[in-house]
């Protein structure tokens, strides 16, 4: 039945859940800044009521328990755009390298290349000039250097790259390692039946970071969460990780190992995802623009030279020479010697007969069907191209990935105000407890006085 002391007791246990409330809001405003932390509710519930006779007396209030308000499908969509925004990003900023070698037109090769045409035809006014001829070799040694200067910096760039994939993969080790050790502890907890909200949260920002590195899947299991790569590579299972592991690869770059096999292909997405897209795919089509630009260029030039005469009456020789395969980083002079620009078409000293097919090189087709300032251009609007798609990705990456996370905060964030309305309904709730538990003390008291009195 209800007595004092049940309401007193009634009372007390208000105090304690009130406290409780009180806790949670105020780790809640607490947190109200800290990245990837998840709000917190308690569940009040009624306690079993009591029968006494055809009365029934309540017997209080209960915390149930302490909930963090989460997100899963936001959650798991984040770090997918994560995955996407880091990608795009990586390669952007590869990409700029790369398309700040072709965006100059007063510099370069194809600033090179008209500078070299136009000291022929400069030539061909005065074929037995020696300042001429040698103005031929300078612009002929300032083209090679193009090609030299920009085939290195391409292989600088992609050699740079590929250092970054060791890096990020040390990344992901480390990170697979300590989400395995919070995966512990959660299934630890939830085990228990409590909620294990901190460390949710902690796992949560250590998997979005795992997840700018490069794709991953995750998956619930009665073992807990388990990560795997796009491929389904296991990178966490439960409370175990396993680590990923680079090698040099069938290209001489470093590929990544999963437990001895090559899983480098099936990288997308993420910093190392966007490292291994433009250092195995972007700029080996670039460089290979490249080389058949300079080994075309060449030869195309050097069978001109061989339908004249230099200035000696010899027939023309090779002004450059290349290896195949490398054409744009091997191209050089065969010669440096000014005399031996095959002006003449009849070995006369002073004819000027060959200049029409060495100028014809530059507006003729080459051995790949376009013409030399056509295939540069071409090459231009590659790396344009690549530079382009990557930044329209990271624009919609971003966005999209804005509009999860502000959908995400809406649910999970901390509302100030909502926080200090709670604030205040427990702080009430409290201070009522106190009072009903201060009034039955002092009923308590004088019941007792009652009794010492009779």
């Amino acid at each position: 039945m209800g007595t004092l002391n049940a309401a007193l007791w009634i009372a007390a246990h208000a105090l304690d859940v009130d406290q409780g409330a009180l806790n949670v809001t105020s780790n809640n405003i607490a947190n109200a800044s800290t990245p990837g932390y998840s709000r917190e509710v308690v569940n009040l519930t009624e306690q079993t009521p009591i029968q006494s006779g055809n009365l029934t007396f309540g017997t209080g209030v209960d915390l149930k328990n302490v909930q963090s308000v989460r997100d899963q499908i936001l959650t798991i969509l984040i770090a997918q755009q994560s995955t996407q925004q880091s990608g795009a990003q990586t390669q952007l900023n590869a990409m700029q390298q790369v398309q700040g070698l072709f965006s100059d037109p007063t510099s370069g090769i194809g600033a090179s290349l008209t500078a070299f045409f136009n000291s022929i035809n400069q030539l061909s006014t005065n074929p037995t000039d020696t300042a001429q001829r040698q103005a031929v070799i300078t612009a002929a040694q300032n083209l090679v250097g193009s090609f030299n200067q920009t085939a290195q910096t391409l292989s600088q760039v992609q050699s740079s790259l590929n250092q970054s994939v060791a890096n990020s993969v040390d990344q992901i080790n480390s990170l697979t390692k300590q989400i395995a050790k919070l995966n512990a502890k959660v299934g630890q907890m939830q085990q228990l039946g409590e909620d294990p909200g901190s460390f949710l949260d902690q796992e949560n920002q250590l998997i979005n970071q795992l997840s700018q590195l490069t794709n991953i899947t995750e998956i619930k299991t009665e073992h807990g969460l388990t990560l795997t790569t796009g491929d389904g590579t296991a990178l966490v299972v439960g409370n175990q990780s396993f680590d990923l592991s680079v090698g040099n690869g069938a290209n001489g770059m470093q590929d990544v190992f999963a437990q001895g096999q090559d899983i480098t292909s099936t990288i997308h997405g993420g910093s190392l995802g966007g490292t291994i897209q433009v250092r195995d795919t972007n700029i080996p089509a670039i460089l290979s623009q490249l080389n058949t630009l300079a080994g075309d260029f060449a030869t195309s030039f050097n069978a001109a030279q061989a339908m004249g005469f230099d200035l000696n009456g010899n027939q023309g020789q090779p002004l450059f020479t290349f290896s195949a395969g490398t054409e744009a980083a091997s191209i050089s002079l065969a010669t440096t010697d000014p005399d031996a620009i095959a002006a003449s078409s009849d070995g006369a000293p002073g004819s000027n007969g060959n200049i029409v097919n060495l100028l014809a090189v530059q507006s003729q087709p080459l051995a790949s069907g376009q013409t030399p300032t056509d295939t540069y251009a071409n090459i231009v609007s590659t790396a344009g191209n690549m530079a382009s798609q990557a930044q329209a990705d990271l624009t919609a990456s971003t966005a999209s990935l804005n509009q999860l996370n502000d959908r995400l905060g809406s649910i999970s964030g901390v509302s100030i105000n909502e926080e200090t309305a709670n604030l205040l309904v427990y702080q009430n709730a409290f201070t009522a407890a106190a009072r009903v538990f201060t009034t039955i003390d002092q009923l308590t008291q004088t019941l007792l006085t009652m009794g010492s009195g009779a």
